[in-house]
């Protein structure tokens, strides 16, 4: 998540994000909250 501070989200909130491939499979990169 990028920004300031304690990071987390909680649900409903809107976010924008890239994904990439993982080892697991596809993965969240660059989270932001809008």
């Amino acid at each position: 998540i990028e920004a300031d501070g304690f990071k987390s989200l909680t649900a409903g909130e809107t976010v924008e994000f890239e994904f990439e491939q993982g080892p697991k499979g596809p993965r969240a990169t660059r989270v932001i909250k809008l």
